[in-house]
């Protein structure tokens, strides 16, 4: 198993626009192939600190944040912190008195003579991204990519010349294969490290009745595959569905009021792992093993899946139904976002 697309942006960019269309992205075309629509406007947000270095975050999406991306990272910055948003992407943590704010036409306008020491996003796939990577190689910058969700075949290559901030020896090797000009650095996962403490000291109250985490809107696998699997499971078991965040579609509300036709309750979508109190079955996702760190019994289950699935599954040890729960998988001592700000500002 390897990525579809282990070097070519916008090869792999060709592929995702063959998909089904993604609720709430609206498509243009552009020089380097199909890409969502750009922003009206970017925002870099400032912060002063000590010391020479000069750390700047790319952040596209509040999506990533939410489940300990990089504004996790900010804290931990001890030189000067400087970050670029869309206009309209609110952070509480690029509030307050000590952050300087400047309205900017194109995401990396602006930047030369700055005296920006690194560059981390969450890719190059989005625009903010993908402009400062860019810039970061024509300035000669070191730039990074942290790994903010499990890898698929079909995630979008990484950047020239980067490194990669991986969950795992494993996931390292995995999204650089083919790869002679990237470098990896383990650092585990916030997302999971920050369940591991949030969770510790605590026993979760368990229902008996389980919850099956839709995803109709990913795109890696066909509807029919993903739908099969969440209904045959909620039929035979009396799971609850959960519709996954992006089901807001006409098929996949089609999808829904089929399921309920057919006796399946749907659960609250907007229902966190961390309010789950019952087992959890998922198709593929990091909810499995944020719930399985939270002490949550925790499957995988897509009867006729292809053969990627099933390596997937192994990889991330994510236990399909019928075997053992899903174990915990290993989390640090140290935190992550430390860990990638200390190898950012060159202290590690």
């Amino acid at each position: 198993m390897a990525l579809i697309h282990p070097r070519s942006l916008e090869r792999w960019q060709e592929w995702r626009s063959s998909r089904r269309r993604i609720p709430g992205i609206h498509r243009t075309q552009s020089a380097s192939g199909p890409r969502a629509l750009a922003p009206q406007g970017y925002v870099l947000h400032t912060r002063e600190g000590d010391g020479s270095a000069r750390t700047l975050l790319g952040i596209d999406t509040a999506a990533g944040a939410k489940h300990g991306g990089l504004p996790a990272v900010l804290p931990y910055i001890q030189g000067s912190a400087l970050v670029i948003t869309p206009v309209g992407l609110a952070l509480e943590e690029l509030n307050g008195p000590q952050w300087q704010h400047q309205r900017l036409d194109v995401p990396a306008a602006a930047l030369d003579g700055l005296g920006i020491t690194s560059v981390l996003t969450l890719g190059w796939d989005q625009e903010v991204g993908r402009s400062l990577h860019a810039w970061a190689r024509e300035a000669d910058v070191p730039g990074a990519v942290v790994q903010h969700d499990v890898l698929t075949p079909f995630a979008p290559p990484l950047p020239p010349q980067t490194t990669l901030l991986a969950w795992s020896d494993e996931d390292g090797e995995f999204h650089r294969a083919d790869r002679d000009d990237v470098e990896v650095r383990v650092v585990g996962s916030q997302r999971l490290w920050q369940a591991g403490h949030d969770a510790t000291g605590t026993e979760p109250v368990r229902e008996e009745r389980p919850v099956f985490l839709g995803q109709l809107s990913a795109i890696e696998l066909p509807r029919r595959i993903t739908l099969a699997a969440a209904h045959g499971y909620c039929r035979s078991t009396g799971a609850l569905y959960q519709p996954g965040p992006q089901e807001t579609d006409r098929a996949a509300r089609a999808a829904h009021a089929l399921l309920r036709r057919r006796g399946v309750e749907l659960q609250d979508p907007s229902l966190t792992v961390a309010e789950q109190h019952r087992p959890v079955v998922s198709v593929f996702s990091a909810d499995i093993l944020e719930a399985a760190v939270r002490g949550l019994p925790a499957w995988v289950h897509a009867p006729r899946a292809p053969a990627w699935v099933g390596e997937h599954w192994e990889r991330y040890g994510m236990r399909p139904l019928g075997e053992e729960q899903t174990a915990p998988p290993t989390v640090g001592a140290d935190e992550p976002a430390r860990l990638i700000a200390q190898i950012l500002e060159g202290s590690t």
